[in-house]
């Protein structure tokens, strides 16, 4: 345990790796404003519009770019939130043999209460740790069903990847919470379809967050800040934490307000 304080409280490599997020942050914003700007340029080539119509587009567009942003990152929230229950949750399983009689008994109740947990702090990521005003609640449950899909595919990745097995329960867990977002005991076919609509809305940011995530954790475990030895569930928080991170300073110091 000493030997990985040591390491990840360098506050070199902690400098180095908090900047490489923030930098991969600044590129998916960019992506984000690029692809709204040219929307806004292609709508507003139609020469019949009157300044009142090329205002409301203007302003339509504005509020959207936020839109995307935010949900972005409560994208990062809602993944970072389940990331650190579940490393807890490999933790207790994995490094804590003393607890496995009451672990093998309880593992399910205490998975479950982790779950719920994790809803409560991104709830406190998203409304007051970085405030996000410009997504609704419906938004944000879509978001959050993105999420799910999300950290399947990191359990998937680490299961091929790596040849672990070991989080092949979580994984049919998440599968069953995602299927049961679509259909439930009394669901209709609005409902199936309201939720088939959120979510095929939120879906560009499955491949934006894949992106990012990818990318960060690929740099912390080539220049051997992030370990295996760990966990590699460990190390994936560790990165989705420095994103969280960037996010805050990002806000914190209003650099996104000037861009936009």
């Amino acid at each position: 345990m000493r030997t990985y304080v040591t390491h990840y409280f360098n506050f070199e490599y902690i400098g180095i790796y908090l900047l490489v997020s923030l930098i991969g942050l600044a590129v998916v914003i960019g992506i984000v404003l690029g692809v709204a700007k040219l929307k806004t340029r292609q709508r507003l080539q139609d020469d019949s519009l009157s300044h009142k119509a090329i205002r409301r587009i203007n302003r339509h567009h504005q509020e959207r770019k936020r839109s995307i942003i935010e949900s972005f990152f409560e994208m990062v929230f809602a993944s970072t939130s389940v990331l650190i229950f579940l490393s807890l949750y490999y933790v207790i399983d994995e490094r804590i043999p003393g607890v496995s009689i009451y672990w093998q008994k309880y593992q399910d109740i205490i998975l479950l209460l982790f779950l719920c947990f994790s809803v409560i702090l991104n709830g406190w990521l998203d409304i007051v740790f970085v405030p996000l005003e410009e997504i609704d609640s419906n938004q944000k449950a879509s978001i959050r069903l993105v999420s799910s899909f999300y950290i399947i595919l990191i359990l998937l990745y680490i299961k091929f990847i790596y040849n672990d097995n070991n989080y092949d329960s979580l994984m049919m867990y998440f599968i069953t919470l995602a299927v049961g977002r679509f259909i439930y005991f009394d669901f209709t076919m609005d409902d199936f379809l309201s939720t088939l609509h959120g979510f095929w809305e939120e879906l560009p940011l499955l491949t934006l967050m894949a992106s990012y995530s990818g990318f960060v954790c690929w740099f912390g475990f080539y220049t051997g800040f992030l370990l295996t030895s760990n966990g590699v569930i460990v190390s994936t928080l560790l990165a989705h934490l420095f994103m969280v991170c960037s996010i805050f300073i990002l806000d914190k110091t209003r650099v996104l307000r000037l861009v936009m």
